[in-house]
């Protein structure tokens, strides 16, 4: 096979690969100019997942015709001018690829002015084709990309939906909008306001994005070295979520992943959570852009520490001082899961017969003892129960009205999943509608759930949403019968009257399939008498 060199034009599509995979790529890219140059309001819109419109616009400083032309130029920049200036990066681009590349990708419409200039310039690049004409434009920039990856319908193929797209999109903004609270942010998804957020203080910022629950949860964290100064919040062990998707780090105001440092973040939290939980972050290092090097993924979404050690070392005890000023009575006690008292003794009551099982008692506030002609049946009250209410809600969930309607702030992802699948959610007796920025209206809950906590409800639910959205809405209809019955059956530890468990035998007897719970775990194990007699060397 001949070597040869390959057109410019190709060269520039496979380089835009490297920094623009999706949407959200450019939406990161387009931020970030916008934030180096000062900007104090930026506005994102997008349609179709950002797959055919994007458009970011700011109130920066703007630029000028010429300096507009070469921005278009690969490798052309005003962040660095020698190879000494990478090892002390204070912006969030420096490389000169964004826009180029965004333009060899899409049709790019550029228009920009700087003060005092009279007048901006409109710059419309396609196909290697750029023209530039004068415009009418505010100090600023707007920046236009339509029918991304058009040329390329190779990449085009393996994005994901619109609306998976779009929630790419407004994490992508929710990062940036925790980055700089004293930048106001602004996100439209297909001409419907997504997020409206003001400049405030990074509390304000939290409350506006998890809810004033979640603000009022969150501790300070303020740390300095010689080198390095810590600064955020993080949450008291009184709130925990499933995943780490809520810590948030920023180095030099650069969002990066967590990576290693999570366990930074999560070690002073040890024996303050349950397993399987973990802390919410919102954490800024500023260190001395010598000692870390950013230049090390194409999206910038990775760096490398000079001294790792330290860094960990920094965070850790940051997060510990800030945990250290919450009194022992403000610490969930991880109780052990069976209580300290004997259980009550397993023996048979006068009570009549009720069904073909009657109730002898309960083991550890967990296991409903019971016996009937086959011997004795050891039943797991939360599987038990759990699958009485799957099946109820799946036959008839019985709406109850909520009177007044509850309100409640959702963060944006969440609210948008709500708002997104309302026809499946009304099908298991939940109805709610949005109810101006991030409050969702709740009208109605499903019987069974009546009594449940509706902030954990939604943030459940959510999560269900999140993971099914791609299947068929029976299936989803399903998984969150599921959820919902998951939290609202009996708990092990929770002590039953001799009613209850009567009560709830007699239902799981007439259940359609009473032996499993949803999950596939097992609702009960039959000691027979057989087997008795054989333990016991009487066979």
């Amino acid at each position: 096979m001949t070597i040869r060199i390959l057109d410019r034009s190709v060269v520039e599509r496979i380089a835009a690969g490297e920094v623009i995979e999706r949407p959200a790529s450019v939406v990161k890219e387009l931020i970030e100019n916008a934030l180096d140059a000062g900007s104090t309001a930026i506005h994102v819109e997008i349609l179709d997942g950002g797959l055919s419109y994007i458009r970011v616009s700011d109130n920066g400083c703007g630029m000028t015709a010429e300096d507009a032309v070469l921005a278009l130029e690969r490798f052309a920049t005003s962040k660095i001018s020698s190879s000494e200036d990478l090892d002390k990066i204070r912006t969030l681009g420096f490389r000169g690829e964004a826009l180029p590349s965004i333009a060899s990708v899409s049709r790019l419409e550029l228009v920009t002015r700087a003060s005092p200039a009279p007048e901006g310039r409109r710059l419309i690049a396609e196909g290697g084709a750029v023209t530039v004409e004068a415009a009418a434009s505010p100090v600023g920039t707007s920046v236009t990309v339509r029918d991304l990856f058009y040329n390329t319908p190779a990449r085009r193929k393996f994005l994901k939906s619109p609306l998976r797209e779009a929630e790419l999109v407004q994490r992508t903004v929710l990062r940036y909008a925790l980055a700089y609270p004293q930048v106001a942010f602004r996100l439209t998804i297909d001409r419907r306001e997504s997020l409206v957020l003001p400049q405030g203080k990074l509390l304000d910022r939290i409350a506006a994005l998890w809810g004033r629950e979640v603000a009022s949860e969150m501790l300070e964290v303020q740390w300095e070295g010689v080198d390095l100064h810590v600064w955020g919040y993080v949450s008291r062990p009184t709130i925990a979520k499933a995943s780490r998707e809520f810590q948030h780090l920023f180095v030099n105001g650069r969002p990066v992943r967590p990576g290693f440092l999570s366990v930074a973040i999560e070690r002073p939290y040890h024996g303050l959570l349950p397993p399987g939980r973990h802390p919410l972050a919102v954490l800024s290092l500023v260190i001395h852009p010598s000692l870390v090097d950013v230049n090390v993924h194409p999206q910038k979404a990775e760096i490398r520490f000079l001294q790792e050690r330290s860094v960990y070392w920094a965070i850790s005890q940051a997060i510990g001082k800030a945990l250290s000023r919450i009194s022992p009575e403000e610490i969930p006690q991880q109780a052990w899961p069976f209580p300290e008292s004997r259980a009550e003794e397993v023996r048979e009551t006068p009570t009549p017969y009720i069904g073909d099982l009657r109730v002898l008692g309960q083991l550890h506030h967990t296991y409903i003892l019971a016996i009937d002609p086959q011997g004795l049946w050891i039943v797991d009250q939360h599987a038990a129960h759990e699958q009485v209410l799957f099946e109820r809600i799946l036959k008839n969930p019985s709406p109850v009205i909520l009177s007044p309607p509850v309100s409640l702030q959702v963060p944006p992802r969440e609210g948008e999943l709500l708002r997104t699948f309302q026809e499946v959610l009304e099908a298991i007796g939940v109805e709610m509608e949005p109810f101006g920025g991030q409050t969702i209206l709740i009208r109605s809950v499903p019987e069974v759930a009546k009594t449940v906590d509706l902030t954990e409800l939604l943030v459940e639910i959510s999560g269900v949403l999140d993971r099914y959205r791609g299947s068929l809405s029976e299936h989803l209809r399903e998984q969150l019968a599921m959820k919902v019955a998951c939290i609202a059956a009996y708990k092990s530890g929770d002590p039953l009257t001799r009613e209850q468990m009567q009560s709830l035998l007699d239902e799981l007897q007439t259940a359609w399939s009473p032996a499993t719970c949803p999950h596939g775990r097992p609702t009960f194990v039959i000691l027979s008498v057989e087997e008795l007699e054989r333990r016991f060397l009487r066979r």
